[in-house]
């Protein structure tokens, strides 16, 4: 699995828009170019780290959103951003996190 991490600082008053427009780009993402899925986290008033997660770097590097009808929801995801910042790139070498159903 491989495993890029994201920092964003968004503008104030932008969190709810951020975060809608965040879960519908994951979302285009997921179903159309082969992620895995993305976690959301907040860090303080105006910051977030998102990790998201691939079968493999390649697939990552060969995905385009831009071949997709995406609403408009990455403008709406960058308007809201003063930032946005990749962090690093991970390989995963170990997985020891539990899923609970709650």
């Amino acid at each position: 699995m491989f495993t890029v991490s994201y920092r964003f600082k968004i503008h104030s008053k932008q969190n709810e828009l951020f975060e809608e427009s965040w879960k519908e780009v994951t979302q285009l993402i997921y179903e159309y170019c082969g992620s895995l899925g993305s976690r959301l986290y907040k860090s303080d008033g105006n910051s977030y780290f998102g990790i998201a997660q691939w079968p493999d770097k390649q697939t990552w590097e060969e995905s385009n959103l831009e071949d997709f009808d995406t609403n408009d929801w990455r403008s709406k995801m960058r308007a809201c951003c003063e930032s946005m910042e990749k962090l690093d790139e991970l390989e995963l070498i170990h997985d020891l996190w539990a899923e609970k159903a709650f």
